[in-house]
């Protein structure tokens, strides 16, 4: 098994991706479940950094993570998603790693995306 560099999205959450369209060229895929150096037509596997940037460039969702600071206090790490249509903006829960809480913004980045695009084929 090959060893990527940057977080890899998880497989369920390339699948959900490639549904919203995610088609740009990564350098890792999944075969049966397991990652793998690129090759085609299997399922694209990229870091969470290129789907952030993807999920800004085409869906114009922004995904950006915070770390709570209080009284020269650093605290967790949180996601806010901002939909730059309508300014609409959500939070995550706190999450004690910064790719653990850019993971969970992109989550609910793709969940909204999804369920958005369920409501047009109505």
């Amino acid at each position: 098994m090959i060893s990527p560099v940057l977080p890899i999205v998880s497989e369920s959450m390339a699948e959900s991706l490639k549904k919203l369209g995610f088609s740009d060229m990564t350098p890792f895929c999944y075969r049966d479940g397991v990652l793998t150096e690129f090759k085609e037509d299997l399922l694209l596997a990229p870091s969470l950094q290129e789907v952030q940037a993807w999920i800004g460039r085409r869906k114009r969702l922004d995904v950006l993570v915070y770390r709570e600071v209080f009284f020269n206090e650093v605290g967790k790490f949180y996601a806010v998603i901002i939909n730059r249509k309508d300014g609409m903006m959500r939070e995550t829960a706190k999450c004690p790693t910064y790719n653990l809480a850019l993971e969970t913004g992109l989550k609910v980045a793709i969940n909204f995306l999804g369920k958005k695009k369920r409501r047009r084929k109505r």
